[in-house]
């Protein structure tokens, strides 16, 4: 349906994307350009990492049409995991040329990784039929089809989710894409009449900080982690909000608009194993059907409510632990906003978002001990449960955060745009670092303000920086334990600026290199 468009010049006025405007016919000539590079080369696969939504599309279309296997890869570190020769794009040049035939769309493989709550990468195979059914059920079933919308993602395209919705779907509806992946809230500014495709923990933190839209989307898809009730509610205000549940598997499952029951979709079947285990049968994947890891509980033939996961079972000291189950254990406490628990280095670890900076170690141990034989050995306290740009549960790096043997600070709030950041906080009395620096006295170590003021600039403007590359440090005034303070971000082209500050007084200030 989508291919069989390269064959026609009747849709080349047709604009595609917006931000910068650009039609079918413009982009057709890049698609061409690419080709013919593809084609000059003797590897057979091609891996798309492409952040840029004009990227995606013009690399994904020329290996179709050069007849190269399709890899999607989320981010660079997959790349080490790889174990073929691929091609990786180049800039495309634009080309005048015809495309003479159009591929079968099932004879087009698309791979796909995922690791789900393992954290080691599964190559998903789907053909680009089954994500043009996919796409094309959702439009049926949300009545998508007024074409003057225009696609606004905070997703990448490399994942089945942001695939299906940011790329396939528009591109069989006749919608415009925005260019611009959103990632931060001032990038939302949007005047044309949109639909946001989103993830829970993309939303979560808009409303954290009351967001409010300017102009409200149409409507708004999420998918990638459970969307929490108060969230739905605040949004729901503003827009039409369909939370979706599939997998990289199975592709969309059901939905819902609130509430705990999904219903089905109208192309989907959906049925249980003895243990009720969820089946999923559709024309979404190649396979007969699909048994995934979710204990569901139907409420009628085409509604259910989903109930937990089986596979986050762990062995402690010779004892199988449900991480579900302490988990919801733990957020009995009336100080636990969420949480997350893990096994690492054979250690049973839990991060917690907490509501204020006294809660301590000794308190959640004594808590949970109510509940749970084994207690977590090593705690974290972060002010959210990292995610990744997919809206899942991001365990590497978590496993990264208890790699380090320094305390976290307790973080008050964040406000953050794509060139500055500010983040209130303070590091606790009772933080390793403080120990033996200085007794009766402690101070922040001065390596410690470098290494929070690198990783914050690392995790909220999403680059990476050496602490090697840092200059002109300055010293001013002493950090003490349990006193609030501001950490400012201010991300530039070619460094980062970061000043420990209260008020008008500044503590320590710096550049890193990028």
């Amino acid at each position: 349906m989508i291919l069989e468009k390269f064959i026609t010049s009747e849709f080349d006025n047709q604009i595609i994307f917006i931000n910068p405007n650009l039609t079918f016919g413009e982009l057709k000539k890049y698609v061409y350009g690419q080709k013919l590079e593809f084609e000059k080369q003797n590897i057979n696969n091609v891996v798309l990492l492409c952040e840029n939504y004009i990227d995606f599309f013009i690399n994904f279309f020329a290996a179709v049409f050069s007849d190269k296997k399709i890899h999607l890869v989320t981010d660079r570190t997959r790349l080490e995991q790889l174990d073929f020769e691929y091609i990786l794009p180049q800039k495309a040049k634009a080309i005048e040329g015809l495309f003479l035939k159009a591929p079968p769309a099932k004879d087009i493989m698309i791979n796909l990784f995922t690791s789900g709550s393992t954290g080691i990468p599964k190559n998903i195979g789907k053909t680009l039929y089954n994500l043009q059914a996919e796409a094309q059920s959702a439009i049926n079933e949300f009545n998508l089809t007024n074409n003057k919308y225009t696609i606004v993602s905070t997703t990448s395209s490399a994942h089945s989710y942001g695939f299906t919705f940011n790329f396939i779907m528009p591109m069989l509806a006749g919608f415009a894409i925005n260019s611009q992946r959103i990632e931060f809230p001032e990038q939302l500014n949007i005047k044309e009449e949109y639909i946001l495709i989103s993830t829970p923990s993309f939303l979560e933190k808009l409303a954290k900080y009351n967001f409010k839209f300017l102009n409200s989307p149409a409507k708004i898809l999420l998918a990638g982690a459970k969307l929490k009730d108060e969230t739905y509610e605040y949004f729901s205000e503003q827009s039409d909000v369909i939370d979706i549940y599939g997998s990289t598997e199975t592709g969309d499952i059901a939905y819902k608009r609130g509430g705990d029951a999904f219903t089905v979709f109208s192309d989907v079947d959906v049925d249980c194993t003895p243990n009720n285990q969820i089946i999923v049968k559709s024309d979404f994947f190649p396979q007969e059907n699909q048994i995934l890891n979710d204990v569901i509980k139907k409420v009628s033939n085409r509604k259910f409510i989903l109930q937990k996961r089986c596979d986050r079972i762990v062995k402690i000291q010779e004892k199988r632990i449900s991480l579900d189950e302490l988990e919801n254990n733990l957020k009995k406490h009336p100080e636990i906003e969420d949480c997350r628990c893990l096994k690492y280095n054979d250690k049973l670890c839990c991060a917690v978002v907490c509501k204020s900076p006294k809660i301590k170690n000794t308190e959640l141990k004594n808590f949970i001990s109510n509940y749970n034989e084994v207690i977590p050995k090593k705690w974290r306290y972060l002010d959210e449960i990292p995610k990744t740009a997919g809206g899942k549960i991001d365990n590497e790096k978590l496993k990264r955060i208890f790699s380090s043997n320094l305390s976290m600070p307790f973080v008050f709030s964040r406000k953050i745009t794509s060139e500055n950041a500010e983040i209130e906080m303070l590091f606790k009395e009772s933080s390793n670092f403080f120990n033996g620096h200085f007794e009766n006295m402690p101070i922040l170590p001065g390596v410690v303000q470098l290494y929070y003021a690198k990783y914050f600039a690392d995790e909220v403007f999403g680059i990476k920086l050496s602490h090697k590359e840092a200059r002109k440090i300055k010293f001013s005034h002493i950090i003490k334990p349990d006193i609030p303070i501001t950490l400012r971000l201010k991300n530039n082209e070619k460094n980062v600026e970061y000043t420990y500050l209260s008020d008008d007084k500044i503590f320590s200030s710096g550049i890193f290199v990028k």
